[in-house]
């Protein structure tokens, strides 16, 4: 009985394993510290070894390089382009992050950061409380399902081997990543509107009642404003976390697009 290797297939499916690798670092629950290692590596490979096959088709015959320097320009290849997919991925929970952040400064909430030892940062209440939402309706909305079909797609529209245009998706990653302040500012909104409004009442009752002590009385107020404003509007959070989370496959194709 002889056993034929084919060391091509092995390569692609290497490269892959790689780029899958690298993303599954930055995937949401993932990227804590008590997820261990091998999980990331064991489920990168599965990915992996379950596309090689496909993938190999779509690359064109003679062009895998099996040298050690070919090896080693695809290893860079497959990193730089999982960092671009996971970063893009991560868009929607950062702005979710600085929504919590932004919201949890109005409230009273930054002094009280936590020390949080699944990612060993000091962490926001609110950001936290906005991450975990998000999070639940990224798999709650099958938005996980987008990013299987988007690691599929960058194996076909940039596969390994082949050519990489790494500054015009770092480049689109950049003007995308400007979006994510104005997207944190607009679920931030209910609460900072809400609280400039207590705010100003406030101001208004100091300078009548000039006896009154403006910050025993209004911290406490705006704390109870705050948490109450903050539930209160938890359907527009998911209103604009899941349309995010719809645009996410536009986001991805497109960077796919730039890299060809």
């Amino acid at each position: 009985m002889q056993f034929h290797i084919d060391l091509s297939l092995i390569a692609v499916t290497a490269a892959l394993a790689v780029r899958f690798g690298v993303l599954a670092v930055t995937l949401p629950l993932l990227d804590l510290r008590s997820v261990p290692p091998l999980w990331r590596v064991a489920l990168a490979v599965c990915f992996a070894t379950a596309m090689a096959p496909a993938v190999m088709e779509s690359i064109p015959a003679g062009s895998i390089d099996l040298s050690l320097a070919g090896l080693v320009l695809e290893a860079l290849r497959s990193l730089v382009i999982g960092l671009l997919l996971g970063f893009t991925l991560n868009l929607v929970f950062t702005a979710v992050r600085f929504a919590g952040s932004v919201a949890g400064m109005q409230i009273g909430f930054a002094i009280v950061n936590s020390f949080d030892p699944q990612s060993g940062a000091q962490v926001s209440v609110i950001s936290q409380f906005y991450y975990l939402l998000a999070v639940l309706l990224f798999f709650v909305t099958g938005a996980h399902h987008i990013l299987v079909g988007a690691m599929f797609h960058s194996c076909t529209a940039v596969p390994p081997f082949g050519t990489l245009h790494a500054a015009e998706g770092a480049w689109y990653l950049l003007e995308q990543f400007g979006s994510v302040f104005v997207i944190g500012l607009r679920m931030a909104a209910p609460v900072v509107i809400v609280l400039l409004l207590v705010s100003a009442s406030m101001g208004v009752v100091v300078k009548t009642v000039p006896q009154l002590n403006v910050l025993v009385v209004g911290f406490p107020i705006k704390i109870g404003v705050g948490l109450i404003t903050v539930g209160l509007s938890l359907v527009f959070f998911r209103q604009v976390t899941t349309g995010l989370m719809t645009g996410m496959q536009d986001q991805l194709a497109e960077l796919l697009l730039a890299m060809r």
